[in-house]
C-alpha cells in the first residue's frame, strides 16, 4: 500500500472543524452531533476535534458501539466501567417488572461514569452512536443533559428517519437525536467532499501530481466520498491499474472495488421486494431515467420507498424530470452483478418504454439505439449512424464506435465508416483507422464520399501520423471533380501549408473561409489561416477569427472536427501572447476541463500542452514542468508519434531547466529525442523544440550549441513568414545571454508593429548591456504585464550594468526588485538569476525588512514576525531608504511597484474575416 493511503489527511473539513473544535472547547453547548452518510469522514472528524480536545487539558473518553452489542444492556459502555463487567451486564433476577433491570442498569451505568469524571471536564467520543444499546444510550443521554461530559457522537443519516420531523429508524437513534432537537447540542451535517476538495486529497494521498482524467473518474466514482476514495486508491494500486509516469500518477485499467467496499455498498442496496430489485437494476443501466418512464416500469410506489432509503434521487434538467441512483458506485455494483438475461430484459423494456413516450431529445435517440443494440432488437442503420454522430458530439468515442460498425455492417456505408474512423482516432487507435480510410477510399462512391474519406486520411495523417508530405499525397489523389468538394480538398493543402511554416497560405486561407459555404470548408480554411496568424505574430487577428470560429466548432462532428478542436487552445495562447494571463489561465483550464469528460485523450493532452506553454511564460517552470509531463505521459498512450508528444516534451525540457530539475532534464531529452519525427513532421510549434534545445544547452554551459541551434531557427521562421515564434525565439537568446545576436536576427525579421510583447522583447534585445535605465524600464513593464520572472531577469541584468558602471544605489534597487519579482514567480534557476547574485549593499535584515514594508506590512506586523522591537524594524529601514536613495514607504514603493503598465502601442482590433 502507498504510505499516504494508511491515514488520508483530513481535507475540507476546515470550517466544520473548526466548529466542532470551538464548541467543544467553549463549553458553550453540551455537545456535538456529526451526521452525514457511511464513509462521508465523520468519524476522521471527530478524532481530529478530540485530539484537539486533548491538546487543551480535556479528558476523552472513547465509546465505539457495534451491531453485535446493540441488544445487550449496557454492552456500549462496558469497557469505562470500573468492576467485572459481566456483573455490570448481567441484570439481576429479581422477578420485578422487567423494565426494573433496565433503570437499574441505566442507575449503574451513571454511578460509575460519574464517578470517571467526577473533577475532570471530560468529553465522550461515541462513534456510531445509532449502534449504542438502549440502556447505553439512555446513559449517554442523561449524562449530557446534566452537562457531566460534553458529547462528541456521530450518526448515519439513514438513522434520523425520511425527514426532519420524522422518528427516528430506531428508539437508540432517537434518544440521541433528541440532544440536538431538545438539548441544545450542535447538529453538524456532514456532506461530501466538493470536486476540488476531491482532488486535494487523491494528490495528497498519492503524494504527487495526479493526471486529470484519473482525478475525473475517482470523482465520479467516489461521489466525494472519503472512505470510497480510499479504497477505490488501494483497490486500484493492489490491481496495478494505478501507476506513475513521468512523476505524474493516471489511471491505466477500470477501477474495481475492494471486498470490504463491495460489501458495504451490497449492504445499503439490500431490498427485500422483487419490483424495488427491478427498479435498482433498471436503473443502473439507464440512468437518468426519465420519471414518467420509470414510473411506468416498476411503480410510483417502489420508487418512493427506495427514494426515502436514499437510494435514488430525483433531478430536474431542461422541465425533464429523471430518476438516477444517488451514489455512482451503486450502478457499478448493480451492473457487475446483473445477469445477462436480466440485463437483456431490462434493455429491452427501457428502449420500449422510451419509444412509447416519444423520442424528442438528441439524447433520447443515442439512448434507445444503445438499449436497443444491448437488448438484441433491431434499429434502422440510419438511426443508429445518427445515434453514432450524437455519440461522437458529445465525446463518447467508444460508443460511437461501437454504434457506427453497427451502422456499417447494417448497411449504413461510407458515412458510418468515416463516424468510426474518427472514433478509432480519439481512443488512440491511429493505425487501425488509417487502415480503415484506405479501404473507406474503395468503397466511396461518388465526389462527396471520395473527397471526405481523403480529408479524414490526411487529417489523421497530418495530426497524428505526423506527416504531412503523406497527407498531401492522399489529397492529391483524391479523385474529385465537383467543384465544392474540390475546394474543400484545397482548403485543407491550405492548412497542411501552414503546419509546415508556410505563412504565404495565409491570404489565400482567409479568401476561402470568405467564401466557403460548407461546415468542412470554413473549419479546415480558418484552422489555416488562424495557425498563419500565429506564426506571423499576429495574434489579436488570430483571436478574432477562433471567437469567429469556435461555436461552429463546437457543434460539428465530420472530418474538420480535428481543427475545432485546437481553436479553444489556441484562444488560450492568443490571450498570453495578447499579455492577459489571467484571461489566458483561465481559457486553458475551461479547456482542458472540458477534455476530461467526456473524455477525449487527444483534447487533454493538447489542453495540458496549452497549459505547459502558458504558465511557463507567466514564470512558473514547476507548474509547466507538471502540465507538459501530464500532455506528453496521455499523448504517449495515444498511437504513433504525435505531434503533441514533441511539442510536450519540448515544453518539458524548456521548464525543467528553468526549474533547475536536473532529473527532469535528463527524461525530457530522452523523451524528445524519441520524438523527433522525420523531415515532412509537423511543424507549427517547432520554435518549442529549438528553445527546449537551447535551454539544454545551457544546463551544458554550451554557449555555442545556444547561438546555433536558436539563431538557424528564428532565420527559417524568419524567412517563411513566422516572425511571431521568431521572436519568442529571440526572447530566449536574451535569457540565455545572446542579446546581440537576437538584436542583429530582429532587425532582420522585425514582430508586427502592433504586437506589444513582440515590440517589449525587441527593445530587450536592443538595449545595450550598458544601457542600465532602460533594462530596468523593461523589467518594470514586464512586471507589470505579470511576467515577473522575465521582469527579475530584465532587472538582475540592469543591476549588473549599474554595478559595473560604480552606480551601487540603484543596482541594488534591481536586485531587490528581482528579488520582489521572483517571490511573485516559482523557484526558478535561469543564467540571469545565477550571474546576479545576492542583494549587496544591505544586511540581511534589512533587506528583509525593506521587502516586507514593500509588501505593505505595517511596522508592528514585521516587529511581531521578526521578533523585533517596532523602534529596531524603523531603524533598519531608514538604513535601508538610505542606501536605496529612496525616501519612506511611499519611495521604496514606487521603485518596487509593478502595478500594470500602459501598453505603449495598443494591439490593433484585427478582423482578418471580416
Amino acid at each position: 500500500m502507498l504510505p499516504g493511503l494508511d491515514t488520508m489527511p483530513l481535507t475540507g473539513r476546515e470550517r466544520e472543524l473548526a466548529a466542532v473544535t470551538a464548541a467543544v472547547r467553549a463549553g458553550r453547548v453540551p455537545g456535538v452531533l456529526l451526521v452525514g452518510a457511511a464513509g462521508v469522514g465523520k468519524t476522521r472528524l471527530a478524532q481530529e476535534a478530540a485530539a484537539g480536545a486533548r491538546a487543551a487539558g480535556r479528558r476523552v473518553l472513547t465509546v465505539r458501539p457495534t451491531a453485535a452489542g446493540r441488544r445487550l444492556p449496557l454492552a456500549a459502555l462496558l469497557g469505562l466501567l470500573p468492576g467485572d463487567p459481566r456483573d455490570a451486564a448481567a441484570p439481576p433476577d429479581t422477578g420485578a417488572d422487567p423494565a426494573t433491570p433496565a433503570v437499574g442498569l441505566v442507575e449503574r451505568g451513571l454511578r460509575g461514569l460519574r464517578r470517571l469524571v467526577e473533577g475532570t471536564p471530560t468529553v465522550l467520543l461515541v462513534d456510531d452512536a445509532h449502534l449504542l444499546d438502549e440502556v447505553s444510550a439512555a446513559v449517554v443521554h442523561q449524562l449530557v443533559v446534566e452537562r457531566s461530559v460534553s458529547l462528541l457522537a456521530t450518526l448515519r443519516i439513514d438513522e434520523l428517519g425520511t425527514g426532519f420531523s420524522a422518528a427516528p429508524a430506531t428508539s437508540t437513534a432517537g434518544s440521541v437525536t433528541q440532544l440536538w432537537k431538545d438539548r441544545d447540542v450542535l447538529r453538524i451535517d456532514l456532506a461530501p467532499l466538493s470536486d476540488a476538495d476531491t482532488d486535494t486529497l487523491v494528490s495528497a494521498a498519492l503524494r504527487g501530481p495526479v493526471e486529470g482524467r484519473t482525478l475525473r473518474r475517482l470523482r465520479q466514482a467516489t461521489g466525494g466520498n472519503p472512505l470510497f476514495l480510499r479504497e477505490l486508491l488501494i483497490a486500484a494500486r493492489e490491481a496495478g491499474v494505478l501507476d506513475r509516469a513521468g512523476g505524474v500518477w493516471r489511471l491505466t485499467g477500470p477501477l474495481r472495488p475492494v471486498p470490504r467496499l463491495v460489501e458495504l455498498l451490497r449492504d445499503r442496496l439490500a431490498v427485500s421486494e422483487r419490483a424495488e430489485q427491478d427498479a435498482l437494476e433498471l436503473l443502473a443501466l439507464g440512468e437518468p431515467v426519465p420519471l414518467a418512464v420509470a414510473v411506468d416500469l416498476v411503480g410510483a410506489a417502489s420508487l418512493e420507498t427506495l427514494e426515502r432509503r436514499g437510494l435514488l434521487t430525483v433531478e430536474t434538467s431542461m422541465r425533464r424530470r429523471s430518476v438516477r441512483l444517488s451514489h455512482p458506485l451503486y450502478g457499478e455494483l448493480l451492473r457487475a452483478d446483473l445477469p445477462e438475461l436480466a440485463r437483456l430484459r431490462h434493455s429491452r423494456r427501457l428502449a420500449d418504454a422510451l419509444d412509447a413516450v416519444g423520442v424528442r431529445r438528441a439524447e433520447d435517440v443515442l439512448r434507445v439505439a444503445l438499449w436497443r443494440l444491448d437488448g438484441g432488437g433491431r434499429v434502422h442503420p440510419q438511426r443508429m449512424l445518427a445515434a453514432a454522430d450524437q455519440a461522437a458530439l458529445i465525446r463518447e468515442y467508444a460508443l460511437a464506435e461501437r454504434l457506427a460498425r453497427h451502422a456499417y455492417d447494417s448497411g449504413a456505408g461510407v458515412p458510418a465508416g468515416l463516424v468510426e474512423v474518427r472514433a478509432m482516432l480519439a481512443l488512440g487507435r491511429v493505425d487501425e483507422a488509417l487502415r480503415r480510410c484506405t479501404h473507406l477510399a474503395t468503397e466511396a462512391t461518388g465526389d462527396a464520399e471520395r473527397a471526405e474519406v481523403a480529408i479524414q486520411h490526411a487529417a489523421a495523417l497530418a495530426h497524428q501520423g505526423d506527416d504531412l508530405r503523406a497527407a498531401r499525397e492522399v489529397l492529391d489523389a483524391a479523385p474529385v471533380t465537383e467543384p465544392r468538394w474540390r475546394e474543400a480538398i484545397t482548403a485543407s493543402r491550405y492548412y497542411l501549408r501552414s503546419y509546415g511554416l508556410d505563412c504565404s497560405a495565409l491570404d489565400p486561407a482567409l479568401a476561402a473561409y470568405r467564401a466557403a459555404d460548407t461546415v468542412e470548408v470554413r473549419l479546415a480554411a480558418a484552422s489555416a489561416a488562424a495557425a498563419a496568424l500565429m506564426l506571423a505574430g499576429r495574434h489579436a487577428e488570430t483571436a478574432h477569427l477562433v471567437a469567429q470560429v469556435a461555436p461552429l466548432a463546437a457543434r460539428h462532428t465530420g472530418p474538420s472536427r480535428v481543427h475545432g478542436d485546437s481553436m479553444r487552445p489556441a484562444d488560450a495562447w492568443m490571450r498570453c501572447n495578447l499579455l492577459d494571463p489571467l484571461g489566458a489561465l483561465t481559457q486553458a483550464e475551461q479547456t482542458y476541463q472540458a477534455s476530461l469528460h467526456p473524455p477525449d485523450r487527444a483534447a487533454q493532452a493538447l489542453g495540458a500542452f496549452t497549459l505547459g506553454l502558458v504558465t511557463l511564460l507567466l514564470g512558473r517552470p514547476a507548474t509547466a514542468l507538471r502540465w507538459a509531463t501530464e500532455a506528453y505521459v496521455v499523448a504517449e498512450r495515444l498511437q504513433r508519434a504525435l505531434p503533441t508528444c514533441r511539442w510536450a516534451a519540448a515544453v518539458r525540457l524548456q521548464a525543467a531547466a528553468q526549474h533547475g530539475a536536473a532529473d527532469e532534464v535528463a527524461a525530457a531529452v530522452a523523451d524528445l529525442d524519441r520524438h523527433r519525427g522525420g523531415p515532412d513532421r509537423n511543424r507549427l510549434f517547432e520554435m518549442e523544440v529549438a528553445r527546449a534545445l537551447a535551454w539544454h544547452a545551457a544546463v551544458r554551459t554550451d554557449q555555442a550549441g545556444v547561438r546555433a541551434v536558436l539563431g538557424e531557427e528564428i532565420a527559417r521562421h524568419g524567412e517563411q513568414g513566422a516572425l511571431g515564434s521568431a521572436v519568442l525565439g529571440a526572447l530566449d537568446l536574451v535569457r540565455l545571454g545572446e542579446a546581440d545576436l537576437a538584436a542583429r536576427l530582429l532587425g532582420r525579421y522585425p514582430p508586427p508593429s502592433g504586437w506589444v510583447l513582440g515590440q517589449l522583447v525587441l527593445r530587450y534585445a536592443s538595449t545595450a548591456a550598458t544601457d542600465a535605465p532602460e533594462l530596468f524600464t523593461v523589467a518594470r513593464e514586464f512586471a507589470g504585464y505579470g511576467l515577473p520572472l522575465h521582469a527579475a531577469e530584465a532587472a538582475s541584468r540592469a543591476a549588473g550594468a549599474w554595478r559595473a558602471a560604480g552606480e551601487p544605489r540603484p543596482a541594488t534597487r534591481a536586485q531587490l526588485f528581482a528579488e520582489v519579482q521572483l517571490g511573485r514567480a516559482e523557484p526558478a534557476a535561469t543564467p540571469a538569476l545565477r550571474m546576479a547574485g545576492p542583494v549587496s549593499g544591505l544586511t540581511e535584515r534589512e533587506r528583509e525588512v525593506a521587502l516586507a514594508a514593500a509588501r505593505g506590512e505595517p511596522t508592528r506586523l514585521i516587529a511581531d514576525r521578526l521578533h523585533l522591537a517596532e523602534r529596531t524594524v524603523e531603524n533598519h529601514l531608514h538604513r535601508a531608504y538610505g542606501k536605496l536613495g529612496v525616501t519612506g514607504r511611499a519611495g521604496l514603493r514606487q521603485v518596487l511597484d509593478s502595478a500594470p503598465v500602459a501598453p505603449r502601442q495598443a494591439e490593433p482590433a484585427g478582423r482578418p474575416a471580416d
